[in-house]
This record gives C-alpha cells, structure tokens and sequence, in this order.
C-alpha cells in the first residue's frame, strides 16, 4: 500500500487546514477555548488575522500572541500570521505615514492637450510641479483624423518648457502634447513600494523582525510562517476615463490610469528594448506604433520588480528563519495579468512563496453556474464563469506543479463573505470543486470570537450559535483525508496552455485571447492541462523535450495550445518553433499570429484534435461537461479523484481508464469504501449531482461491496418533532407530531428558526433483513442519525444515506434525525442575499432499502 493510503485508513494524515482567526483584542480570557473549538473543529493549524486587532505589533498584541501560540503549541498545531495591521498587504503597520514618507509609492502619469497648426509661436500652459510631483518630459504626436491612436515618430518638447510654459511653432494639422510626470498622486496612500526594496524593507522591520525577536524559539515549529493579504500595485485611476471598465480591468493601456514607476523601470525597459524608452512612454496609454514592444518592455519591467523586490524579498527572509511564507494577489475576472489592485503576472508575483495562492470568496464560485455570468458581491456585482471555474484553481495548481519552491502545495482561502446561508453541503461543494483542480492547503474563512459578526461571515461555530459547526467539523475532517491522497505524487496531464499575460499586454483591447477560452473546450471534455506561463516555457532549466512530449518538472504534456494574439513577444515565438521542430504537438486556439505559420484550429475542435492525436487521459462512455476528474500517481499507482458539478444531471456510465487492475472505490463522507477492479481499464461511475468519489488504484481495503437490495419501500411514520434554537442549541423543545415533511421555515411564525430540528420514529425491522440502509432524501441542511442510541455519524450533502447495519434489530428501533439549517434564517446578512436559502428540516421521501431472501 502507499504510504498516504495506509495513513488515511489510519486517520494520521497531514493537517492541510489553516482557518483565518479573527483577534479584536477583546476576548483574551477566552482564547483557549476558542482554539479548542478549531482544534476540535478537525483543523490542525490557523492564520491569526491581524488586520482586527487594534493593537497589532504593540502590547496587547503580544499578549494574546503569547497565549494563541502557547495554546497551539500544547496541541501541536500550526500558527501562520497575517502580515500587516491593514488589507490590503503593504500598509508596513502605519510605517510609510508615520516614519518614512519618502518611501511611499511613486507613479508614471501623463496630462495631454490637443492642438491645430500651424501656428507660429504657439504656447501651452504647463502644469506646476512640486516635490510629489515632478516633470520628466514632454513629447508631441502626429495624430490621424477622427481616431485617438499615435502615428509617427514622438517630437521632443521638453526643451520648449521655460516658466511653466511650452512655446513651440506648432506645424500643421493636429498633434497631442504629453506632459509626463513622476508623481505621488495616483498610489495608495501610505503604502509601501512594491518596487523597492528599500521600500519593502520596512513591511519586514515593523512586521516581520518584531515577530521574530518576540517569538525565534517558535519559528520553524508552532509557528509555521507569513501570510500576505492581496498585496498590489495599487495604482489608481487620476483622470477621467471614458470607458472605465472596472477595478479588474485597469491595465497597461487604460486611459487616465497613474502607473507604477522608479527610474529602475525605465533602464529596465531600454535594456528590453536595445533603445530609449522615455519618448515613447506616452504609447503606454495610447496605442502607437511602438506600443506592443514598448507595453511588453514595461509590464516585464514592472512585475519582475515587484517579484524581486517584495515576494521574493519577503520569502527569502522567511526561509532563512525556518518559516513559509505564503498567501495570494487579487486574480479575479483576470485581474492577475493586470495592474491596480492584482500585480501585473500571477506566476512571478507568487514565485517567492512557499505555496502557491487564491481565493474562492464573494459568491465568486456558485454551485450549478458554470454556464452562467451570475449575481455575486465581488467588485462589478458579477461572476464570470469562463475565468471561475475553467482558470483559476488550475493557475494555483500549475505553479504548484511547476515551481520547485512550493513542493507541490497550492492554497486557496475559501468559504469567506458568502453569509450565513452557506452551509455545510455548499462547503463541500466548494471543497470538491477545488480538490479537483488540483488545491490542496485551505484557509477557511473564519472563525470570529464575536458574535453576530457583520464582518464577511459565516463564522464556525459563532459562539455555540451555529447549527452548520458539526457539519463543518465533518468537512474539515474530509479535506484533511482527501488533501492527504491526493498530494505528494505527480499529476498528469493531456496539455499546457500558454498563459495570456504578454498577449495581452502587447495588443489593443480585444485582440489577445484568454487562456480561459481554450481552457474550457478540453475541461468539459475531461482533458486535464496545466497553465504555464512564457518564464517557464522558455527556460532549458525548467523545460525540456522528450519523445515529443514538453516535459516541465515531473509534468509531461502530449500538446501546447497557444491562445490567439495579434502579436507575441518573438521570443516566445522562437521558442515555440524550437519546441516543435523537437517534436511537440502546438496548436493556436482560433487564429495564429500573422505569417507565424503556426497551425491554427478553432476552439470548437480542440478536443477532438487531442482525442484524435490519442491525448487523452480518462473517456467517458456517455458526453457529460461537468464531469471532473484529477489525476495524481503515487509510486506508479494511480489515484483519480471524480466529481459531478452538475446541478441537475447524474452520470451514470462507463469510465475507459489509462491503468487497469483492483482499486479502491471510496466516498469517504459517506463512509463507504469497498474494493473493485477495472477490466482492460474499464469501470462503471455513478455518481448524483455534486456527488464525488476517488478510485485508488493498486490498493485493497478487505471490504466488498454490500449485496444489492432488492426491497425498496418509502416511510411515512408519525414523528416527534422538537426544534433546539441557535441561542441553545442543546435545549430541544417540542414543536408537532406529524407524519408531513415540510421546510420548518416556510411554517408561520418560523421564518426566522435558526438551529435544530429533531425528527423521532419508530421504525419496526423483521428477521432477514441484510444490508438494510436509510435514505432521508432532501434535508436542510445537515443530517446527524442515531439509532437505538448509537450515533450512526452525520451526512452534509446528499444523498443522506445510511447504512443500518451496525445498529438495527429485529422489532422496534427507535429512529432519531437531527437536522441542522442555517443562521441565514436569524441573521439575514447582507451576503445571504446573494444566495438560494435551502428548505429548512427534513424534505424526504425517506426510504428503506434492504436485500432480503
């Protein structure tokens, strides 16, 4: 058996759970049973969020630190610190405003006028300067009529500048002056640089180094490391914009957006280039002849800086004092290949972590709407799918497979600011979806010392207030299993994708192709890829060729997808023409760039082209898009791990495999796992909607499958019903007797129950039943079942099955079914708006089934 096999059935898998903390410097006194109830939760670590705690690196801060730490020590569980007193990252503890202003984020802005000639000795008034804003220079364009792009070469203006005034002989026609400045205006406020390391180097003395000096004997063991919150760019719009597109959107390119600068940029983008960048700058904003090279040049310029200067810095200082350093930019809507609130490049903006990072928050990722743009409380109000559920979690898992420095773990902070109508089974939901792409830290969010808390909930356990806490604690269980299988060995993969960053940033809005879109043609045909972004592609050291696989780490690929752009940087173009004269399969999704010669197919047929090529990895034997399978091999043994996404349809079917021989099946909330084999890498899947299941092959359980039950028979019993509100949710209080299931919430005067509903019956069992199970149905939301006394465990999701086996004897049984719903119901927070509330109590039809002679 291999090792992580043998330590699930042992239950001494690895903790892979680390759920935000929130400190308000308000509850010391109960710091040690609130880190009991984490522990008892089944999550092994937690992230201390700072950002509540008003005395974050001052007295009171240590005090509870003291006490978090030594409480977690006692129960060998982990501590990750979030690294600053505001979110975003980046705000030094209040150190740029308070101590060292003059290192505080300088950006690129322009202010353009637009003039007629001829007209001799013209003047234009020029805006005055002062220390946080300074002129660099001033350039004319040519301009064509009734458009706004640049034509010609720039004309240089900048020696007509006497006494705040530019006076030149304008020639004829029509030209736009840009006067470029190096200013203040336009970046956060009281943030550090991310282009600095002087800069950052202050987030590291007010933050880091205090934690260190009070804490070194931690480091490396309780105290497990650093998490950065969104750190960014933080560039922001100083001028009208005619279209503003949203905070995701803000990008090279986008008029009236400050950019990022030092004078290290500049040199940066003429060593890029061969040639002096300054006069072309104002192509940064408006497209010219020069833009591609010139955007390409300063994107490149801007996020390697920030990769060395602020990730790489702060990972460095962390691993040289035995800690991690961790966490995750703002990706959304592909903000990640953007400026303003992401960091210009998801890979390199991580490539100093120890992990690689995301975040599932905000209704950005909703049960049943893959085919949907949707409703949620993200910035825009919004989700689009394309990017959600078809790019996102493979971006973390891609880095995590491609990048030495993570050993293989991608994280993503979950569950955050959906409200308290997010139960259990939308948890596992969640869970599940992003298992299956490849995520295998987690940082739930949150657990909150006060109660009701308006800030992002749900919050576990609020307090002894929350019905969905013995659910969550079975989730937390889960994932630590499910993250331990599914770890640690090699994924495998059908196809790379090129990541879009250059393809973006080098053409106009519009003519450069999401990595998404490919992305989702082979995802719903169950063709597995990673993204690999163009450092990687084009580094000997990280990839190679063989047998006309692209082989990147331990990964191989059996083809490159490229999506189409207008234009790519030619390094990236050789590169794909040295790889393919070695013998890997590339293909442009769409079009191919002009004269690239590269072939081109539409998105439509990738699929089959890959099929056809015989790059596949699992077939289905009947189509279903939103089936999802993960792939991992353990010691030459394969591990696949299977979910159904869709809201509505199962899939029940053939599954014609790449490996054949015994396996296990197992469904481990379900407690179900029973050996099975796949004859010539055949085997049947049944699976309900957001149901999931992993196969892992090579191994035996000792246990078959039960016999098949051939008596089915639908209950109607008289029960008992008894509600326990979430103000005292061990008081049980009678309510009816009634053999109708109905949603409790939709009963008058119950619209606003919140806690639990206890459902009592007798169920009479006769000689010869073998194998008997009891099937709830629906339920709202959780589903804990006792029989005769004995607690036969809890389901979170459907189907809410249980095996009766353990517990049933000939006669009466007493049947006792505590159903949990949701704080939604009481708490009515503003997230929970965004939300379809699940019926409350138990729906049915409940069902007997058994095998009998």
């Amino acid at each position: 058996m291999t090792s992580r096999f043998q330590d699930v059935l042992a239950g001494r898998e690895d903790n892979y759970l680390f759920p935000f903390y929130w400190q308000h410097g308000n509850h010391t006194d109960r710091l040690p049973e609130q880190i009991e109830r984490i522990f008892q939760s089944g999550c092994r670590g937690l992230c201390v969020e700072s950002r509540t705690h008003e005395d974050f690196c001052r007295e009171g801060w240590w005090r509870d630190m003291d006490i978090i730490l030594a409480e977690c020590e006692k129960r060998g569980m982990q501590v990750y610190i979030l690294d600053d007193k505001h979110f975003p990252t980046g705000y030094a503890n209040g150190a740029i405003r308070d101590k060292y202003p003059e290192l505080r984020q300088w950006e690129l802005i322009e202010r353009h006028v637009d003039v007629i000639g001829p007209m001799a000795e013209a003047s234009v008034l020029v805006r005055g300067g002062n220390a946080d804003e300074i002129l660099l220079s001033a350039y004319a364009y040519p301009r064509k009529k009734g458009e706004e792009e640049l034509y010609g070469e720039p004309i240089e203006l900048t020696s007509y500048i006497q006494e705040d005034t530019l006076t030149w002989d304008i020639p004829k026609g029509c030209y736009r002056i840009f006067f470029l400045y190096r200013s203040r205006r336009g970046g956060r406020a009281h943030y550090i640089d991310m282009l600095s390391k002087e800069s950052v180097s202050v987030l590291i003395k007010e933050v880091y180094e205090p934690h260190y000096e009070h804490y070194a004997r931690y480091f490396g063991n309780t105290l497990a490391g650093f998490f950065s919150d969104e750190p960014s760019l933080g560039n922001m719009i100083v001028d009208v914009q005619r279209v503003d597109r949203g905070m995701y959107e803000r990008r090279v390119g986008s008029a009236g957006l400050a950019l990022p600068y030092r004078d290290e940029v500049l040199s940066l983008m003429n060593e890029e280039l061969g040639y002096d960048a300054a006069c072309y700058l104002p192509e940064l904003w408006y497209f010219g002849e020069h833009s591609p090279a010139v955007r390409l040049a300063y994107m490149n310029a801007v996020t390697k800086l920030y990769s060395e200067c602020f990730c790489q810095a702060l990972g460095d200082w962390c691993r040289a004092r035995g800690v991690l350093y961790i966490g995750h930019i703002i990706e959304d809507m592909n903000a990640h290949a953007r400026l303003h609130c992401s960091a210009g490049h998801y890979f390199r903006s991580l490539a100093g972590q120890d992990m690689s990072g995301i975040d599932v928050v905000l209704h950005q990722v909703m049960p049943g709407f893959a085919d949907y743009i949707h409703t949620a409380s993200c910035s825009g109000g919004v989700s689009d799918p394309g990017f959600y559920h078809y790019l996102l979690g493979q971006l973390a898992s891609s880095m995590a497979h491609q990048y030495p420095l993570t050993k293989g773990r991608a994280m993503c902070e979950v569950f955050g600011a959906y409200g308290w109508g997010e139960g259990a089974p939308m948890m596992k939901w969640l869970l599940d979806f992003l298992l299956v792409r490849g995520i295998n830290y987690f940082v739930p969010h949150a657990f909150s010392p006060n109660y009701p808390d308006p800030d992002c909930p749900p919050h576990f356990g609020a307090e002894g207030h929350d019905p969905q806490l013995e659910g969550f604690g079975a989730l937390m269980r889960y994932t630590n299993r499910m993250a331990h299988l599914l770890s640690g060995g090699v994924h495998r993969a059908q196809a790379a994708i090129l990541y879009h960053a250059e393809g973006e940033w080098m053409n106009e809005f519009g003519n450069a192709m999401l990595t998404e879109k490919p992305a989702r043609a082979l995802y719903d045909r169950q063709l597995s890829y990673d993204i690999v972004c163009a450092d990687v592609l084009c580094d000997d050291a990280m990839t190679s060729v063989e047998g006309g696989s692209l082989v990147i780490g331990r990964e191989r690929f059996g083809a490159l997808i490229v999506p189409y752009a207008e234009r790519l940087p030619q390094k990236i173009l050789s590169r794909l023409s040295q790889l393919e004269e070695k013998g890997v399969y590339i293909v442009f999704a769409d079009r191919s760039p002009k004269d690239s010669g590269f072939l081109a197919l539409p998105c439509e047929v990738l699929a089959d082209e890959l099929i056809s090529r015989g790059v596949y990895g699992i077939r289905l034997e009947k189509a279903h898009p939103h089936l999802r399978v993960y792939h991992v091999e353990h010691e030459g043994k394969a591990t696949f791990f299977f979910f159904n996404e869709s809201p509505d349809t199962p899939y029940e079917g053939g599954v014609t495999l790449p490996c054949e021989g015994s396996f296990v099946r197992m469904r481990l909330l379900e407690d179900l796992m029973y050996d099975d084999s796949a004859e010539k890498g055949k085997a049947l899947l049944s699976l309900l909607p957001g149901q999931s299941e992993v196969w892992v092959f090579g191994e035996a359980s000792g246990t078959l499958k039960a016999v098949s039950c051939n008596v089915k028979k639908t209950l109607s019993p008289m029960m008992t019903v008894s509600l326990a509100d979430s103000d005292d949710l061990s008081s049980f209080k009678p309510y009816t007797v009634t053999d109708r299931l109905v949603s409790i919430t939709s009963q008058e005067g119950m619209r606003r129950f919140a806690g639990k509903i206890r459902y009592a019956f007798t169920l009479r069992a006769e000689e010869g039943w073998m194998a008997p199970m009891l099937d709830l149905g629906a339920v709202g939301e959780t589903a804990r079942l006792f029989v005769n006394g004995k607690d036969l465990g809890i389901r979170v999701a459907a189907p809410y099955c249980f095996s009766l086996s353990e517990a049933l004897r000939v006669g009466d049984n007493e049947i006792v079914v505590e159903v949990a719903n949701t704080l939604a119901y009481r708490q009515r927070d503003h997230f929970s708006h965004y939300l379809t509330l699940r019926p409350s109590g138990l729906l049915g039809p409940i069902t007997l089934s058994y095998y009998q002679k």
